[in-house]
């Protein structure tokens, strides 16, 4: 039977034993052997350090749920070379943020740890990834019903409210002012400037909520468009805008969007759902500026219209007047050329009708003996005296009876 040993005895030291050097030596070699060349390795750009040579912290998120993290170097010999080839690709430099397939030499040092040496980059992979998860946020605005809401909305025909989303201080934006101050000082338009950043893990919170203060100033008072900017800058600049929220935001805008992201040759989620998408903030500007200037030559021409039509209008309304003035002094000349031809043959019946123009037709006129003319019978008595004028002469009578 064996006995315990006492807690406070002291262990003797093995008499074998490896130094720490000898272990990660032996660790080096285990790795070489294990990996005896050039792998590629596929990854996510978790930060990047730019001291001359170029540090990478790669991260991957494993199927087990744990996260694999590890570093990558790319010396400064192979580095120019490898970030022209990234750059022709893709238009952009390697930042953190980027999906990467990458060609290493894993390396164990034993003062430095471990750590790949990036021999190569393949750029088609990283665009291929971006091309996909652009694909997929695509998708689910269309099966969101939202995807073509903003370009369905009628473009405006003037402007006179607008809100500016842009970083402060961009170039683009002092490209954007420089055509559109002089509108805002003539009081034509009122612009809202509305600051973002457009660049980084924070674009796609900081661009949503400019986005929302310029719907908040929609509801108080409608605006005409909704202007999103931000200038020049490298390709690969614009990934951070291909963000489901980002467009999510923009295709439900309540106004017409206008985006001048900057490049001719790359389109973003935001440009494919905003109402017009322009190069440039500076075609963005000359966009609303045109639209002002064609809105204010078609208020001036319509002025002139007015006021020629108000002049046929009232060059018509004198000629009516002056025909109706003239047909209702010629009916009225008519009509009084009939009336004085009526009075004509009144008078001339009446003329016609005198006692000797009478007479001389053949009547008679009776008178009683005081020479007051007798029109019926009842005023004559049997035997009274009577005196007949005829047209030429006069006859005395008595009356007989009556029949």
């Amino acid at each position: 039977m064996t006995r315990r040993r006492k807690k406070a005895e002291v262990t003797r030291p093995p008499e074998q034993f490896l130094e720490l050097a000898e272990v990660l030596q032996y660790v080096a070699a285990v790795i070489a052997r294990g990996v005896p060349g050039a792998v590629w390795v596929r990854a996510e750009v978790a930060s990047l350090t730019d001291r001359r040579h170029l540090y990478l912290d790669l991260v991957q998120l494993a199927e087990d749920g744990e996260i694999a993290r590890c570093r990558a170097t790319v010396w400064a010999r192979e580095r120019a070379e490898l970030e022209g080839k990234f750059r022709r690709a893709t238009g952009g430099s390697l930042e953190a943020g980027l999906k990467v397939l990458l060609f290493c030499t894993p390396e164990f040092h034993p003062q430095y740890g471990f750590s790949l040496h990036v021999l190569d980059i393949a750029p088609e992979f990283t665009l291929g990834d971006a091309a996909a998860r652009l694909g997929v946020m695509r998708d689910t605005l269309v099966q969101e019903g939202v995807y073509g809401l903003n370009r369905a909305l009628l473009a405006p025909r003037d402007y006179a409210r607008v809100a500016v989303v842009s970083p402060e201080g961009a170039a683009g934006l002092g490209d954007f002012r420089r055509e559109t101050d002089a509108l805002e000082a003539a009081g034509v338009i009122e612009f809202t400037y509305l600051q973002a950043t457009f660049q980084g893990r924070e674009a796609s919170g900081s661009v949503t909520r400019a986005v929302a203060q310029a719907r908040a100033l929609h509801a108080d008072a409608p605006l005409d468009a909704l202007v999103v900017i931000r200038g020049g800058g490298a390709t690969s600049d614009l990934a951070w805008l291909n963000d489901l929220d980002i467009a999510r935001a923009v295709a439900t805008f309540p106004a017409p969007v206008i985006t001048g992201l900057g490049h001719a040759r790359d389109d973003t989620l935001p440009d494919e759902v905003a109402h017009t998408r322009m190069d440039t903030p500076s075609k963005a500007a000359a966009l609303i500026v045109g639209t002002v200037a064609q809105a204010a030559a078609q208020a001036q021409q319509d002025a002139r219209t007015i006021r020629a039509a108000g002049a046929r209008a009232f060059v018509d309304a004198d000629a009516r007047a002056r025909w109706a003035r003239d047909r209702l002094v010629g009916g009225a000349a008519r009509v009084i050329d009939r009336q004085r031809a009526d009075v004509d043959a009144l008078m001339r019946q009446a003329l016609g009708l005198t006692p000797e123009r009478t007479l001389a037709r053949g009547y008679a006129l009776v008178r009683n003996a005081g020479g007051v003319p007798v029109t019926r019978a009842a005023q004559v008595q049997a035997g009274q005296s009577l005196s007949l004028e005829f047209g030429d002469g006069v006859v005395d009578v008595q009356a007989g009876s009556r029949r």
